[in-house]
């Protein structure tokens, strides 16, 4: 297995779990107060879309060519770094 798909496939396995999280985050919407549940649900809509956004960015590494791979590659690590902090974000705002 080459370096690239071994990054892939390490991302695709930390998108699951990130989605995993926020599936587990969703789960426990019923229990924020109600004053709070439409924040809670932008939030939650917010990380969906990040996490729409890092399926693209898996999209996009495993089309990228050799010469195009190291860009991708670094557009990629900031997406995910973007995604990584509004999930904890998320998660110690509301003690999740």
């Amino acid at each position: 297995m080459s370096t690239k798909d071994d990054y892939i496939a390490k991302m695709k396995s930390q998108l699951d779990s990130w989605s995993a999280e926020i599936d587990a985050l969703e789960a426990k919407a019923n229990d924020v107060r109600e004053d709070a549940k439409m924040k809670y649900a932008e939030q939650l809509a917010a990380l969906r879309v990040k996490r729409e956004e890092g399926e693209q960015k898996l999209v996009e590494m495993r089309e990228a060519g050799e010469s195009a791979w190291e860009q991708v590659k670094a557009e990629s690590e900031k997406a995910w770094a973007a995604f990584k902090d509004s999930v904890q974000a998320f998660q110690a705002h509301y003690k999740a």
